[in-house]
C-alpha cells in the first residue's frame, strides 16, 4: 500500500477514474483533483502540512509548481500523451502535419519545466495513412493509462522501482522545441493562400469531432464543417 498519493486526473475521462479507483484501493490517505480546462489550480492550502509518497498526473491541465514537487517523498510523475519528440500542447496534431509514422505515450518526472523532467518509460505506436487526430488520440488515451497502471504497479511492490524506471530510459531526450496553446490556436488557422498538398496536411492534423481548422476573411471566421 502507499502511504500517501495525490492523484490529478482529468473530468469525464475514463481512464482517469480507473487509476482513481485502482490508486484509492492501494492508498491509505488518497487525494484527489480532477480539473476541467487550462487554467484549472488546486488550492494549495489544502495541502499545507501533507506529504506524498507520489503524485501521479494524467490527462490533468493543472501546472505543478515547485512548491507542491518539494511534497512528494519519492517522485511527482506525469503521463504526456505523446513521445519525447513533441513536447507541450498540441503533439498529435503537430505529428500527424509531420507526416509521423509513429505516436505513443511518455511517462516522465515532473519538474519545474513543462515536459522536461526526467523520462521513466516511452511507449510508441505505429499511425496508418488514414489515421486521424481523433483515433490517434484514443489509441494514445488507452497505452497511457496501460503504462500508468503498470509504473503505479511496480512502485507499489518498491518506490524505489522508480530509480529503475529512470536507469531504463537514460537514452529517451525530450525534443528542444516545445509548443504552447497560443502556437495551436495560431495552427489552427488556414492561410487562404495555401497550397493543395499543405492543406490536406493541416486538415488531417486539426479537424477533429470537437475542434476545426478554420480561415480568417475580412474580419470573418470560416470554420470547416
Amino acid at each position: 500500500m502507499f502511504n500517501s498519493i495525490l492523484f490529478l486526473g482529468r473530468k469525464n475521462c475514463i481512464y482517469s477514474n480507473k487509476l482513481k479507483k485502482y490508486l484509492a484501493k492501494n492508498t491509505n490517505k488518497f487525494f484527489y483533483f480532477e480539473s476541467n480546462s487550462f487554467g484549472d489550480k488546486l488550492e494549495l492550502n489544502k495541502f499545507k502540512n501533507k506529504k506524498f509518497d507520489f503524485i501521479f498526473s494524467y490527462r490533468s491541465f493543472v501546472i505543478i509548481k515547485e512548491n507542491l514537487i518539494k511534497k512528494c517523498v519519492y517522485a511527482p510523475i506525469n503521463f504526456h500523451p505523446g513521445p519525447p519528440e513533441y513536447r507541450g500542447t498540441g503533439c498529435v496534431n503537430y505529428a500527424l502535419y509531420d507526416n509521423s509514422k509513429f505516436y505513443g505515450c511518455t511517462s516522465h518526472i515532473i519538474s519545474s519545466k513543462i515536459d522536461y523532467g526526467k523520462i521513466i518509460d516511452v511507449k510508441k505506436f505505429r499511425i496508418g495513412k488514414n489515421s486521424s487526430v481523433d483515433s490517434v488520440l484514443k489509441k494514445t488515451h488507452k497505452l497511457m493509462f496501460e503504462r500508468a497502471k503498470f509504473i503505479i504497479q511496480s512502485l507499489l511492490k518498491n518506490p524505489n522501482n522508480i530509480n529503475k524506471f529512470m536507469s531504463n530510459s537514460k537514452k529517451n531526450k525530450w525534443s528542444k522545441k516545445i509548443k504552447t496553446l497560443k502556437d495551436l490556436e495560431q495552427f489552427y488557422i488556414i492561410d487562404k493562400n495555401i497550397s493543395k498538398s499543405e492543406f490536406i496536411r493541416k486538415i488531417r492534423a486539426t479537424n477533429t469531432n470537437k475542434f476545426k481548422p478554420y480561415i480568417l476573411l475580412h474580419n470573418n471566421k470560416f470554420v470547416l464543417n
